[in-house]
């Protein structure tokens, strides 16, 4: 079988249609869990706030410790002196997020309103791959919706409130999350759209 060099493979999404099937019902249960986290953002947007920044930081904290003990565990192997500084530099942003929360729920909304415009330019893309199958214009509704929610933290940021903020990650929660599940009920059926 010879292929033209000039032309791109793409998969062929029919030949995959078992497994997707099967990751679809993963995949609606995930969606499940994030909206839930949506809504939890919306009801209880400090208590939100501050659980993300608590969770960001005992995970670098843990990070650093590991740094640390990599250190030791390979201090023949060259490296050490980087080692126990990049252990610094994870346990100082550690205790930087651990300690002051609100700072800390302030400077991880920049990050997420970037984390939202990435998201919603590879949503975008991942409709113009997949529009051909039904109810692939929720994935479209999803990366606009969540280009909007990205643009609206970074014109908001500094943020007035935390409440401000985990109502908007909370909506854009609910809005990934229901997109997800209409197309994963679509997907398995893996029948192109018509017309």
């Amino acid at each position: 079988m010879t292929a033209n060099p000039n032309e791109r493979e793409f998969i062929n999404l029919e030949s995959v249609a078992p497994t997707i099937k099967r990751a679809s019902g993963w995949l609606i249960v995930w969606s499940i869990v994030v909206f839930v986290c949506g809504i939890l953002a919306i009801v209880l947007p400090l208590t939100f706030s501050f659980a993300i920044a608590f969770v960001i930081g005992s995970v670098v904290l843990v990070g650093g410790i590991a740094h640390l003990v990599f250190a030791f565990h390979t201090r023949n192997l060259g490296g050490f002196l980087l080692h126990m500084l990049l252990c610094a530099i994870y346990e100082i942003a550690a205790i930087c997020l651990l300690a002051n929360p609100l700072l800390s729920v302030f400077s991880l909304s920049l990050i997420l309103a970037v984390f939202l415009l990435l998201e919603g330019t590879l949503e975008l893309a991942l409709f113009v791959r997949l529009r051909r199958y039904r109810h692939s214009l929720w994935i479209l509704v999803d990366g606009i919706g969540t280009m909007i929610f990205g643009i609206l933290i970074v014109r908001q940021w500094p943020p007035a409130s935390p409440e401000t903020l985990s109502a908007l990650i909370g909506a854009s929660l609910i809005l990934s999350a229901v997109s997800r599940i209409i197309f994963a009920l679509a997907f398995r059926t893996l029948s192109p759209a018509t017309g």
